[in-house]
């Protein structure tokens, strides 16, 4: 999955520059007078909250598109208002879209669940608020996996000089922001793929430390790893 979202974003990056140099020879002009200006920043955008969007379809959760969906009628605004022939480029309030896609969001979740499938392991979720989760060290050698969306989400270890080294917390962290509190004596095996997410580690711990595997997908959010 890293290894094709790379590719993604050098299509991307390959794509834009492509569309600088026709836009330099004019080529772009007539689809401008029927579209009106698009700017390329926000196509670039737009391709990749696309992208966000199928990864959740593929992945069954359709709850999580609308928001992003709402986003690319915010970049494209005006050109929607170009082809439809409205005098007015404000075809809506952002505020009220916004709240409409979260309503959305959390109506569609509500009716189809949260449920996955997970082998040897545990799964928690976060939505819409705050969460704060106590994992108990001496129990954790599988899988754990954390979702949030839109949300706070705090993780924190107890009983650590319990813990036998072979624990794997997979986060899917979506429009919100994760915080994990890693023990300073462990070892960390990280792997995120970021999909217009940010994600920022202090340190790596005692070489000779029991070893945590963080992994998982970071979809225009934000996660920290602390150490405690």
């Amino acid at each position: 999955m890293i290894k094709s979202s790379k590719i993604f974003w050098g299509i991307i990056l390959i794509v834009v520059a492509v569309l600088l140099i026709l836009d330099a020879v004019g080529i772009l002009a007539p689809i401008s007078g029927i579209l009106g200006e698009i700017s390329l920043f926000r196509v670039a955008i737009g391709l990749g909250l696309l992208y966000f969007i199928i990864t959740r379809l593929v992945k069954g959760k359709i709850a999580s598109i609308f928001i992003p969906l709402s986003f690319i009628f915010m970049l494209f605004e005006r050109n929607v208002a170009a082809v439809c022939g409205l005098e007015n480029e404000n075809i809506i309030s952002n505020w009220l879209l916004l709240l409409c896609a979260i309503i959305i969001s959390i109506g569609v979740g509500m009716i189809s669940g949260n449920f996955r499938f997970v082998i040897n392991g545990r799964s928690d979720h976060g939505n819409f608020g705050n969460s704060v989760e106590y994992i108990d060290s001496s129990d954790f050698s599988s899988i754990r996996v954390i979702e949030n969306n839109l949300g706070a989400y705090n993780v924190h270890f107890e009983n650590i000089d319990q813990y036998n080294g072979e624990g794997t917390l997979k986060i899917e962290n979506n429009l919100g922001s994760v915080n994990i509190n890693v023990p300073s004596s462990w070892r960390i095996e990280m792997n995120i793929e970021n999909n217009l997410g940010h994600t920022t580690q202090a340190g790596n711990g005692e070489a000779y430390g029991p070893k945590i595997r963080i992994t998982g997908e970071n979809n225009l959010g934000h996660i920290q790893i602390r150490r405690t």
